[in-house]
């Protein structure tokens, strides 16, 4: 999904509305063109992501737009530090546009944003955050369905600080907290105006304080109709602050991905994870026995220095023999200590011999910053034995645990074709970017071959 601002200016007026919805590349080209016909003053804002991996998409959109409105101009956002071509930008700044581009043309002071007519943009001050979390208001002009699933942030900023973890807000003390009127505002004016009733909440940890759910719940008690949300959270914190479970069934966020990484003691404190193995594993059993309509989707890594093959293999048959989780999945480590980009670097990748690896020569692309991993080595393991782990996990996961979707995927689908049980949206939809894919093109051969050969039979 690409979501992006469209601004007509009229004089001192400014007509902004935000585009959400996803379009096939021609059909979002004309409607943009469509929206603004022939006026002579004319933006389109967008958030890039914070290096050239996902930008691409946007400047060939701008470029397609431009060659039929050549006076269109370009105001990126969401940088802290541009790399890749930025001549297709006419002005960009640090933050969102979702918040920026509506204050920066009604006349309001965002020099604190060091907007700039040259780019690329300056580095956000480390550790300091400039921004407002994201409850954005929609209008009649707005461009949505009733199905989908929108993006509202509680809090901007993480006070933890996982040495895996590349969030260039983490190990903040200081989180800025949105206010119950904004959310309850966002949520609200989604529902009037679309039927909206499904919300992303985009912050790194929704649970790190009980502030954030206690907001929501406020939220929810003043809205017309029962909203869902889906929200990345702490298992660790859930584990030793139990009582979170009631404000999460409070608030009504009822999809739940947990960055659990590993169940090994010496693991989680290796990378700052936290977290008593134990009581990890209560916490998912009391989650599972007083929030039984959550859906709980629990991410690992394979890899990690300390870990060892064996041990993920026993954590994920304990998983699977108590059906602790909804569904789960595991990805190999990645290391990125070539990235351009310092600012989306984990301390591993800033100093991977002190966490035990060791980087070796070449690399792959990974996709998750636009830049190729590293290859690497621990003290049990490779970048290509977590690979291994990883393909013989995900099968596991995807015939043992009730759903074999991501929370983000369950969520989109739910929202999409509402009504259906967890274990039917399996036969509903196939998405393909986890090991479930293989599985069902391997069953697609399978089932193709034996069709064929059951067909030469007969005709011999």
């Amino acid at each position: 999904m690409w979501t992006c601002q469209l601004v007509r200016k009229h004089g001192a007026v400014a007509e902004t509305i935000d585009y959400f919805r996803q379009w096939e590349e021609q059909e979002l080209v004309d409607s943009i063109i469509k929206f603004f016909g022939k006026d002579p003053e004319i933006y389109l804002g967008t958030s890039g992501s914070v290096d050239d991996g996902n930008t691409t998409y946007f400047k060939q959109i701008c470029e397609q737009v431009r060659e039929r409105l050549p006076h269109l101009k370009v105001i990126l956002g969401g940088y802290r530090v541009a790399t890749g071509d930025a001549s297709w930008v006419d002005a960009s700044f640090i933050g969102r546009c979702s918040n920026l581009v509506e204050d920066y043309f009604c006349g309001k002071d965002i020099s604190a944003s060091k907007i700039s007519n040259d780019p690329p943009t300056y580095k956000n001050p480390y550790n300091i955050i400039l921004e407002e979390p994201i409850a954005p208001l929609v209008s009649e002009h707005d461009f949505i369905d009733s199905r989908e699933l929108l993006t509202i942030e509680l809090g901007l900023g993480c006070k933890f600080n996982c040495a895996f973890c590349g969030f260039d807000y983490r190990n903040n003390r200081r989180p800025v907290i949105n206010t119950v009127q904004n959310v309850y505002d966002a949520c609200q004016s989604a529902y009037d105006m679309y039927g909206v009733t499904n919300f992303y909440l985009a912050d790194d940890t929704i649970n790190e304080v009980d502030d954030k759910l206690e907001l929501l719940g406020e939220v929810c008690k003043k809205l017309s109709y029962k909203p869902n949300f889906m929200a990345f959270a702490r298992l660790d914190i859930i584990g030793a602050k139990k009582h979170q479970v009631d404000l999460l069934r409070e608030a009504n966020i009822n999809t739940l991905f947990f960055g659990i990484e590993s169940l090994n003691p010496t693991v989680t404190k290796s990378i700052r994870k936290g977290g008593n193995p134990e009581r990890n594993y209560d916490a998912l059993r009391y989650i599972k026995q007083e929030y039984s309509d959550a859906f709980t989707y629990g991410n690992f890594i394979a890899g990690l220095a300390g870990d060892s093959e064996e041990g993920i293999h026993d954590s994920v048959d304990k998983i699977i023999d108590e059906q602790l989780l909804t569904s789960a999945g595991i990805n190999p480590l990645r290391i990125y200590s070539r990235i351009d980009n310092p600012d989306s670097q984990s301390e591993i990748d800033k100093n991977p011999a002190k966490y035990g690896y060791t980087i070796l020569e070449g690399g792959k692309f990974a996709g998750q910053y636009g830049y190729d991993a590293d290859n690497w080595s621990n003290d049990w393991c490779d970048n290509n034995k977590a690979e291994e782990i990883s393909i013989a996990v995900e099968q596991k996961f995807a015939s043992g645990l009730e759903s074999i979707y991501t929370a983000h995927e369950f969520a989109g689908i739910k929202s999409l074709l509402p009504g259906y049980g967890v274990s039917d949206y399996n036969k509903l939809i196939y998405l393909a970017n986890r090991t479930q894919e293989h599985m069902i093109v391997k069953k697609y051969i399978r089932d193709k071959k034996n069709t064929l050969r059951s067909l030469t039979i007969s005709l011999s």
